[in-house]
């Protein structure tokens, strides 16, 4: 019979073995790798993938409702630059810029004037206005913000439905503001909103 102190060194080489080392490895690992993307798409989804944050949804109708007459007044803007360029297939303004891209030609840029300036700083939040010739009657006011996910103010001239029209393209939420006034929810696929916003 073998002494159990003799046993002891063998049962420790057991323990330490090169295969056995790699193994806990190679499960601690594959562990902390699985929790890292479990952590990694939760903060994801919280960003593109549920929709949209009502408390966000709040806060832009809030600086809308602050700002109504500003709103309408660039929207009527935007259409006299559309009615100016009916060959424009976007048109796209921003503070100090308009830009129109007509059929097959490259982007043109100009200055926006002190009266265009002076109605885009009334508006809080807006990041760029756009007019696109396959949305026809519609102006969007994109909000970024600082950080995903985009939200967009859509102003309608006809009697479209604005629920269809956001779940057609894409949009994961929608909020009435009045009348021929919707807050767009998030586009949570990017080539979706590529395309959307050409």
């Amino acid at each position: 019979m073998v002494p159990s102190d003799a046993l002891e060194p063998e049962r420790r080489r057991r323990r330490r073995s090169p295969g056995r080392i790699v193994l806990v490895t190679l499960i601690v690992v594959a562990a902390l790798f699985l929790v890292w993307r479990v952590v990694v798409l939760g903060v994801l989804e919280a960003h593109f993938g549920s929709g949209f944050d009502d408390r966000r949804f709040d806060k832009v109708e809030t600086q809308f409702a602050h700002s109504r007459a500003a709103f309408a007044k660039a929207d009527a803007r935007m259409r006299e630059l559309a009615a100016a360029h009916p060959q424009a297939e976007r048109i796209g303004w921003s503070l100090t810029l308009i830009c129109v891209r007509e059929a097959g030609r490259a982007e043109s840029c100009k200055q926006a004037t002190a009266g265009d300036r002076a109605a885009y700083e009334a508006l809080r939040g807006v990041d760029v206005i756009v007019h696109q010739s396959k949305d026809p009657g519609r102006t969007f006011f994109r909000l970024y913000g600082n950080d995903p996910p985009r939200y967009t103010i859509m102003h309608v001239s006809d009697g479209t439905d604005a629920v269809a029209y956001a779940k057609d393209r894409g949009f994961r939420g929608t909020r009435s503001l009045r009348p021929g006034w919707t807050l767009l929810g998030p586009i949570p696929d990017v080539e979706r909103e590529d395309d959307q916003w050409q």
